[in-house]
């Protein structure tokens, strides 16, 4: 469950009576002086929320679902399923095709071992790389380069087709260090 916040989060006078924090799974009664909306969807820890655009952003988290959502008006545009553990990273990625035509994409990662390229204006998934050894922590994009990175035990430099271009991996054995590049 999201809560959309205003800022501040100050109770008015003589409403400052405390309660008892709620866990995941109970309904929580919104407060109409700090919340806007409410946001259901996840079924676990929301870790991730971006901006997709100026009208929609992403969350994921630990149920390995990414939901797209209306910034303005709180719709669940789209439920994306791929992964099978948790989300452990998250990058939109916006690029152009073969025909100049731009393309709103975004990057997920999971502790599967895979990133996903999914379409935001769809919601399909666009491709699967599961080439790796270790989780995927962390997703970034060099939009002028066209380019984008991914790191865990391997650092990793992707093209927008999501051919692999680079990759160097930081082994530990025995206290050598082994770099291997391609």
């Amino acid at each position: 469950m999201l809560r959309w916040l205003i800022g501040g989060g100050r109770e008015p006078q003589g409403l400052a009576e405390k309660s008892s924090v709620q866990t995941i799974g109970e309904e929580q009664i919104q407060n109409p002086y700090t919340e806007l909306l409410v946001l259901k969807g996840h079924q676990d820890i929301v870790r991730f929320l971006v901006q997709i655009d100026d009208y929609r952003f992403a969350s994921a988290g630990d149920d390995g679902i990414v939901y797209l959502w209306n910034a303005q008006t709180g719709e669940k545009l789209f439920e994306l399923h791929g992964h099978t553990h948790k989300i452990t990273a998250i990058a939109p990625f916006f690029s152009s095709d073969a025909f100049g035509e731009n393309e709103q994409l975004m990057l997920t990662a999971s502790a599967d071992r895979t990133v996903i390229a999914w379409d935001c204006s769809s919601g399909k998934q666009i491709q699967k790389v599961s080439c790796f050894h270790s989780t995927v922590k962390c997703l970034t994009v060099l939009p002028r380069l066209d380019v984008w990175l991914s790191a865990g035990s391997d650092l990793c430099v992707w093209n927008r087709k999501l051919d692999l271009l680079c990759k160097t991996s930081h082994l530990t054995d025995a206290g050598k260090n082994v770099n291997d590049s391609l």
